[in-house]
């Protein structure tokens, strides 16, 4: 498999240079250049810092992305989305979502280190989404895990968070320009 499978779980320092993009970010993006993705972004768009999953997938509706590439936002409720999750060709999909608990800034999770955090602000955990995907197509995992950093009720990302987006969105912009 790629660089990434065989080297995720890797994480990013706890505190990144602010413009800086994390090299486990560009070989993650990398590695799934010629790969059949599914992006999905998952967030509350009332709960602050809780949104950035959808932002990102904002952010990269904006690039130029492989045409093999899908980006699909669940906001909270992803259960609703089981249908389209199921109907596309994607062998991967890569959940971006926020992640209460984790000492780094921003962190990309294997499938076998994706479980129910109990943090989850979703109804169902990812790994429940997991099992019944893979129950029913031959799908990879993966999380690209960002640390929130105000779950309150609020409708803008704190300063810190976006920052993180924005480093994310800029290794993806490096990895489709061929730029990094």
């Amino acid at each position: 498999m790629s660089y990434f499978a065989q080297n995720a779980g890797t994480s990013s320092s706890s505190k990144m240079p602010s413009n800086d993009v994390p090299t486990d970010i560009l070989h993650f993006v990398a590695s799934l250049m010629n790969r059949e993705v599914l992006f999905v972004g998952l967030g509350n768009p009332m709960r602050s810092d809780d949104y950035v999953g959808v932002f990102l997938i904002e952010l990269l509706e904006k690039l130029k992305l492989p045409p093999h590439w899908n980006l699909l936002k669940c906001y909270r409720n992803p259960e609703n989305y089981l249908g389209k999750l199921l109907s596309l060709k994607s062998g991967i999909i890569v959940f971006i979502d926020s992640v209460q608990g984790m000492n780094e800034e921003l962190r990309i999770f294997r499938e076998e280190e994706i479980k129910d955090f109990s943090f989850s602000t979703h109804a169902f955990g990812i790994s429940t989404f997991m099992k019944y995907l893979k129950s029913r197509k031959e799908v990879n995992f993966f999380l690209i895990g960002i640390k929130p950093e105000n779950l309150e009720v609020g409708i803008n990302l704190t300063p810190e968070v976006k920052r993180r987006a924005d480093l994310i969105f800029k290794g993806f912009e490096k990895v489709c320009k061929n730029t990094y």
